[in-house]
């Protein structure tokens, strides 16, 4: 993508009140070469494996296991969870002392106790992760 276009995409992110406006802006001009191409790539191995798809959205830059996890749930998969300071704040309320995750490690280790929580409940992990989002705004926005 020219330069011309990221400068623009910035301004756009700036004046939408967005941080970090330049490296996003930067991060968006680059993921432009998976538009389209995103559903033949990614849904097929959801449906096989969310966790490898999860593991390639990865791959795009900018996108970490927290934006992965969410854009699969927003398309219908629940296999896996927002690690946000709202689970790590539920978490630690059911006994656990986790800090945010700063590590792919350590967001596993969250992810993996609030499966085992769902698990217990008899639900998906990110229909839990939903509900405690749900609980906690008053609102689910996809």
């Amino acid at each position: 993508m020219p330069t011309r276009d990221v400068d623009i995409i910035s301004a756009r992110l700036r004046e939408a009140g967005y941080r970090f406006y330049n490296i996003k802006a930067r991060y968006i001009a680059e993921a432009s070469q998976y538009y389209g191409k995103l559903k033949q790539w990614i849904l097929p191995l959801a449906m096989e494996d969310q966790l490898q798809a999860r593991s390639e959205l990865t791959y795009v830059k900018g996108i970490g296991l927290k934006e992965a996890s969410h854009f699969l749930r927003n398309v219908g998969f629940y296999d896996l969870a927002i690690v946000d300071r709202h689970v790590v704040d539920f978490v630690n309320a059911m006994g656990f002392n986790v800090k945010q995750p700063n590590s792919i490690r350590l967001y596993l280790i969250i992810e993996g106790i609030l499966k085992s929580i769902a698990s217990r409940l008899n639900l998906k992990v990110g229909i839990l992760d939903l509900y405690l989002w749900y609980i906690e705004t008053g609102t689910i926005l996809k």
